[in-house]
């Protein structure tokens, strides 16, 4: 979907589309809730924890799960899957190797989804996954590999850039203290400074795309068929746009960005995605009142196209 021009983007993201109505999103909200509790119940028995694996993973995951209807206990697979296919078409360098592990773990998840898809027509659920599979009939219905690729498409899109915007919004807010004050302070800031955080750290650094004809942009001639970098992490910097764009500011006048694309291929999550964010950083800021960084320090994938942490620890207690 992400890859496609109308009529076939129009007829794949229809089919998706009534399960991220804001009204669908926001029946949502009572289970995203639960589910930021007791991982935060889980994860706080310990002194420190990894937020990255103990919760900023695992709260999309569950979520993305539950939305496709999917067994939580796959929850691992989809992310080694997910990661797998990343580290192919996200990453700043592409070996052999890295090429081998996606096409091993893409059809890993293949096979599993086409039994998924099996026990679904046998035994529908609530999920979006047999909603899809049990309409095939009807016209603009999808082929199974179809939903496989769609299927692959949702988990990244639905955990690996939340999971980003999570961490990266923990790690920003910690490094800019009188920010993280301010929105102590005045908690009805916290949409301003998920999107704030969006704009500053965002967790998708660029898109691709292959131009379908000949046009040009400011003195510059793209053609049909050249390979063209969008850098979505660069425009939320753009001085033409943003006043003191290397300053974080939850309360900034000219707030904005791109991080969620633009146009037709606007990401269909993006609700999902802001609303878990909201929660996961409301109850986090509530229950760990001295939130901090330990050492390791974070590290980082290296993905061209994808900011997130790949380890974070964090702590409740006063550190000097």
């Amino acid at each position: 979907m992400v890859f496609q021009d109308p009529p076939e983007h129009t007829r794949l993201r229809r089919l998706i589309s009534k399960s991220f109505t804001p009204r669908s999103i926001n029946a949502l909200e009572p289970k995203i809730e639960a589910i930021v509790s007791n991982l935060l119940d889980e994860a706080m028995k310990k002194e420190t924890f990894n937020l990255v694996d103990e919760f900023s993973f695992q709260l999309p995951a569950m979520v993305i799960c539950e939305l496709l209807g999917i067994p939580l206990e796959k929850q691992w697979d989809l992310k080694r899957w997910s990661d797998g296919v990343a580290g192919f078409t996200a990453s700043a360098r592409i070996t052999h190797e890295q090429a081998a592990y996606a096409e091993e773990v893409a059809r890993e998840a293949e096979e599993y989804l086409m039994g998924f898809f099996e026990q679904v027509r046998k035994t529908p659920n609530d999920g979006l996954l047999s909603r899809i599979i049990n309409s095939q009939g009807a016209e603009d219905g999808l082929t199974d590999k179809e939903i496989v690729g769609l299927t692959i498409n949702l988990f990244f899109a639905g955990f690996e850039t939340t999971e980003g915007l999570i961490g990266n919004m923990v790690m920003t807010l910690v490094n800019h203290p009188e920010q993280l004050a301010l929105l102590r302070s005045n908690p009805e800031l916290m949409d301003a400074a998920v999107e704030e955080t969006l704009r500053y750290e965002s967790s998708i650094l660029k898109q691709s795309r292959v131009a379908s004809e000949d046009i040009e942009i400011l003195g510059e001639t793209i053609k049909a068929g050249d390979y063209v970098h969008f850098m979505i992490g660069a425009a939320n910097y753009d001085p033409a746009r943003f006043s003191n764009p290397e300053v974080f500011d939850i309360t900034r006048a000219d707030a904005g960005n791109i991080s969620f694309g633009h146009g037709i291929h606007f990401c269909i999550g993006a609700p999902l995605s802001r609303l878990e964010a909201r929660i996961a950083m409301r109850q986090l800021l509530e229950r760990m009142p001295k939130l901090s960084i330990l050492d390791p320090q974070p590290t980082f994938p290296e993905l061209l196209a994808v900011r997130k942490p790949l380890q974070l620890w964090v702590t409740n207690a006063q550190v000097n």
